[in-house]
């Protein structure tokens, strides 16, 4: 097995040579933008789904590895990536979700294109350096690149309440790095390498005050980046306020990375049984139930579609993290599916919600009446997605809330359970307040339920691109409700690498 796996950097590579040439194309006709983006987005689908295919024979074994070294190797500066399973599987699902954004964008945005697919695929780059990324510095400078390029994408529409936003986005993803940052000194300092698999390796030599003290600042930083309660406030903010495709890409995607990195950590480089005996897992654990309940009770209060939607991300990630906190193999299993699930509707959501709208006066739950007559088959789309997040069979959303229930009832974690079973009341409600309001009205002059379907049937003749995109999440949600065996193989093998660190660690160091 060669250590020059140059397609891991090519990852990373293309989508910032893309974001160049965006940031140099506003003489460029909007069709050859339109294009590139797509295309470019379409590659990196295209050789993450190749590197899966190819070794399809060594994933499905769970012997799957590559690793890209460059730099100096006694040094700290040293730039190692690595993938295994684990991390196949998150590049796989998020440049996914990526490409049918970016395919929302092309239609969605009007003005300063180049500016927005320019950040855009910065963000890109950043993302899948900080899941392909097997030590600790890079993992860091690629984390605050996210911070820093989707801050302007949050401002994008430059008011008074978005640049407000994006600011407290800006001050919170710092303050997380900066915890980050603490952390990364003091492994330095205690054990001279930044290696991942290097730190897992002796990080047991370390005395337990500091071995608390590292744990105690990854985890801050963390909370923070994945919207935790107490540290949840700036989150709905700042996924409200950006343009609908950044909102699909906030929560549906960049929430999901963040957890990868948090099993990076505390799986991969920091065994999970210091965790255990430092007394955090129970707590974090907790820590996560609540921050789920506290998230699906503000979105019942929430009066904005888009804040409503964010606060059940807080919902949703709470309750993944806490099953993860487990351990066990059916935890891993729940939430490996629910981040997959979760990815999908929050995308849909926020994609048919920016789709409808548009000719709304306002986000307010006030100005949402007779949305649902306007545009039937997307307001549909957005009820199936909606029933999905509440976990409705015989959609995704219901298969995986069903293995995270099963984890929680195993794991005889009671309270879990409950939680898991109280969001999705408390998420029925606030679905049905803003449905409802959706159908209120006098009905006006609008094409039969009839006509739009037949407009459904030319599908791929269709101009509008947009609701194409939201069907397809629609269809996905429902298709792999039906057969969610489909993602059995890639998630077991990646359930193996969280349970298994030390194959990954010895061939990192042996690389």
């Amino acid at each position: 097995m060669s250590w020059m796996n140059i397609e891991l950097v090519l990852l990373i590579v293309l989508p910032a040579v893309i974001a160049v040439i965006m940031a140099f194309s506003s003489s460029f006709k909007q069709r050859t933008r339109n294009i590139l983006a797509v295309t470019g987005a379409g590659i990196e689908l295209c050789l993450v789904f190749s590197l899966f295919l190819l070794n399809f024979e060594a994933v499905k074994s769970s012997e799957f590895f590559l690793q890209f070294t460059t730099g100096y190797s006694n040094t700290p500066f040293v730039i190692n990536f690595a993938m295994d399973n684990l991390s196949l599987l998150f590049s796989l699902i998020v440049t996914a979700a990526v490409f049918l954004i970016v395919i929302f964008s092309t239609q969605y945005i009007r003005d300063k294109e180049s500016r927005y697919f320019a950040l855009f695929f910065l963000v890109l780059a950043s993302i899948q350096g900080s899941i392909l990324t097997a030590d600790l510095f890079t993992l860091y400078l690629f984390i605050e690149a996210i911070t820093v390029f989707t801050t302007p994408l949050i401002s994008f529409k430059k008011t008074e309440k978005t640049t407000r936003a994006a600011l407290q986005y800006f001050f919170y993803g710092i303050t997380g790095g900066v915890f980050f940052f603490i952390s990364i000194i003091l492994i330095y300092f205690n054990l001279g390498t930044l290696k991942m698999a290097a730190v897992a390796d002796s990080f047991a030599l370390i005395s337990t005050p500091m071995q608390l003290t590292i744990i105690i600042f990854f985890l801050l930083a963390l909370l923070i980046k994945l919207g935790i309660f107490p540290i949840h406030f700036w989150l709905p903010r700042a996924h409200s306020a950006c343009p609908a495709p950044i909102s699909a890409l906030l929560s549906g995607v960049l929430l999901k990375v963040y957890l990868y990195i948090f099993m990076r950590l505390f799986w991969t480089m920091i065994a999970f049984d210091f965790l255990v005996e430092l007394h955090l897992s129970a707590f974090v654990l907790d820590l996560a139930l609540v921050s789920s309940l506290i998230g699906h009770v503000f979105a019942l209060q929430a009066d904005e579609l888009k804040k409503m939607l964010a606060y059940s991300s807080i919902g949703h990630i709470g309750m993944i993290l806490a099953v993860l906190m487990l351990n066990t193999e059916a935890a891993f299993y729940g939430g490996l599916l629910h981040i997959i699930a979760h990815m999908m509707m929050k995308s849909g959501l926020f994609l048919s919600s920016g789709y409808l709208l548009r000719t709304t006066l306002s986000h307010h739950i006030d100005d949402l009446k007779g949305i649902g007559h306007k545009n039937r088959l997307v307001f549909i789309a957005f009820i199936i997605i909606c029933l999905g997040t509440i976990g409705m069979p015989p959609l995704i959303g219901f298969v995986s809330k069903w293995f995270v229930l099963l984890a929680f009832l195993e794991a005889r974690h009671y309270f879990g359970a409950f939680v898991v079973g109280a969001g999705s009341i408390i998420a029925l409600i606030y679905y049905l307040r803003y449905i409802s309001q959706a159908y209120e009205t006098v009905k006006t002059e609008n094409k039969t339920l009839r006509e739009e379907l037949v407009s459904l049937k030319v599908f791929f003749k269709s101009t509008n691109i947009m609701k194409n995109v939201i069907y397809l999440f629609t269809l996905l949600i429902i298709i792999f409700g039906l057969s969610y065996q489909f993602f059995e193989m890639p998630i077991n093998t990646a359930i193996f690498e969280l349970l298994n660190p030390q194959k990954y660690i010895e061939l990192v160091l042996g690389g």
